[in-house]
């Protein structure tokens, strides 16, 4: 029985401690770090489609296209781990006919994507220029990333906090009121938060020996690296 007392004690005294310092008049400021990189690696995905009378010509003609690309992707990935092939999917294939007004059988597909990490976006044109000679379907997405994030997020955080901070002391010289200490600070985003941290573009298709669409960039976009901080600062009355 005592021992129940002495923990509602407790929880009752840092109740009462937290209600006092939620009491407390303070001056509340957000702010905001930004540092901005270019990507320097990237993030592939290449999807293999091949349309076939019979379903093993299909098969036989997608395991030699990937076969072909893997070979290329070894040359550029150090760690065989970086790399991802999914398992074969096949269908039947269609097309609308005007004519018969009505889709028509045309053959057997065989698709399957490989996915890899190249860590030096210099050679992504080199990369490219090899991946062309093969019957590749598409490039389906390219997500570019910096492999230095965790560091330009620590700085961003950084930022923001001298941001609260320059924030809070200019309001208090505006309002002409004394601060005290610092009572709360709170991040949204950590380091080791890697969610938009990239930049994706989607669907480069192959026509041919080129490429369609928007073409592929060997550097991307620039990523910023956002981070807000608020702030709440003691009155002193």
């Amino acid at each position: 029985m005592n021992r129940i007392c002495l923990v509602l004690l407790i929880i009752s005294c840092n109740l009462f401690a937290q209600n006092e310092q939620n009491n407390k008049p303070k001056i509340s400021a957000i702010g905001v770090g930004t540092v901005t990189a270019f990507p320097n690696a990237c993030q592939i995905t290449i999807a293999f489609n091949h349309v076939k009378p019979t379903l093993r010509e299909a098969i036989n003609e997608n395991q030699k296209t990937t076969n072909e690309v893997l070979k290329i992707v070894k040359k550029y990935v150090a760690d065989s781990l970086d790399i991802k092939t999914s398992l074969i999917s096949t269908n039947k294939s269609t097309r609308w006919d005007e004519k018969l007004n009505r889709e028509v059988f045309i053959g057997f597909a065989s698709s399957q994507k490989l996915i890899f990490t190249l860590k030096d976006i210099k050679r992504m044109q080199d990369f490219t220029e090899e991946l062309l000679a093969t019957k590749f379907n598409k490039i389906e997405k390219i997500s570019y990333f910096n492999t230095e994030a965790f560091d330009f997020l620590k700085k961003a955080q950084e930022l923001a906090v001298l941001d609260a901070i320059e924030t809070t002391k200019r309001l208090a010289k505006t309002s002409e009121i004394k601060t005290g200490s610092i009572i709360y600070m709170q991040s949204n985003k950590s380091p080791n938060d890697n969610s938009g941290n990239r930049v994706e573009t989607y669907q480069f298709e192959s026509y041919g020996k080129g490429m369609g669409g928007k073409g592929v960039s060997s550097s991307g976009e620039l990523i910023n690296y956002v981070v807000s901080v608020t702030m709440y600062t003691e009155i002193i009355q």
